[in-house]
C-alpha cells in the first residue's frame, strides 16, 4: 500500500493572529412582545396538550399543577441553573412524563428564530433570548396554572 504524501501537520482554519469576527451587540428587537409571547404560548400549549394526551394511557394526568412544576424547571434552566429532573413527581412514571415534557419544551427557544439586523442590508437569525423566554413562561403560567395549583 502506497503511503500518502500529505504532511502530518494540520493547517488551522484561521491563520495565527487573525481575529474571528465578533457578532454585533444588537439587542433583539421584538416589535409586539405581547403578541409574540401569546403566539409562542399557543405553540407551547399545543406541545403540552400532546404530552397530556400521551400520558392518559399511562394513567398519568398532566394538569395545571404538573405544568407549574415543568415551567418552574424551565425557568431555572433559562437562568443557568439545573432544571432537570423536574420536581413534583409522584412516582417513576409520573416523573418520566414530567421530564419528557421538560425535555421537549426546553428545546423550543432554539427552534423559535428572530431576525437581528447586522448591517444596512443583512440580517442574522438568532434563537430566542432567555429574558423573553422567561416572559413567555410567565405568561403560560398565568394563563394555564391557577394560583391554587402552585
Amino acid at each position: 500500500m502506497k503511503r500518502d504524501s500529505r504532511p502530518d501537520t494540520v493547517r488551522p482554519l484561521f491563520e495565527m493572529g487573525t481575529e474571528i469576527p465578533s457578532q454585533p451587540e444588537i439587542e433583539q428587537d421584538i416589535g409586539d412582545r405581547k403578541g409574540e409571547a401569546r403566539r409562542i404560548v399557543k405553540r407551547l400549549a399545543a406541545i403540552v396538550e400532546d404530552h397530556r394526551q400521551a400520558a392518559i394511557p399511562l394513567g398519568v394526568e398532566l394538569g395545571g399543577r404538573e405544568l407549574f412544576f415543568v415551567l418552574a424547571a424551565l425557568r431555572k434552566h433559562a437562568q443557568g441553573l439545573q432544571g432537570s429532573p423536574v420536581e413534583g413527581a409522584r412516582d417513576e412514571i409520573h416523573g418520566y412524563c414530567l421530564n419528557r415534557l421538560f425535555d421537549e419544551l426546553v428545546e423550543e427557544p432554539s427552534n423559535i428564530l428572530f431576525t437581528t439586523k447586522t448591517g444596512p442590508d443583512s440580517v442574522r437569525y438568532d434563537a430566542m433570548n432567555a429574558p423573553f423566554w422567561i416572559e413567555c413562561l410567565d405568561l403560560m403560567e398565568a394563563t394555564y396554572c391557577s394560583p391554587s395549583e402552585a
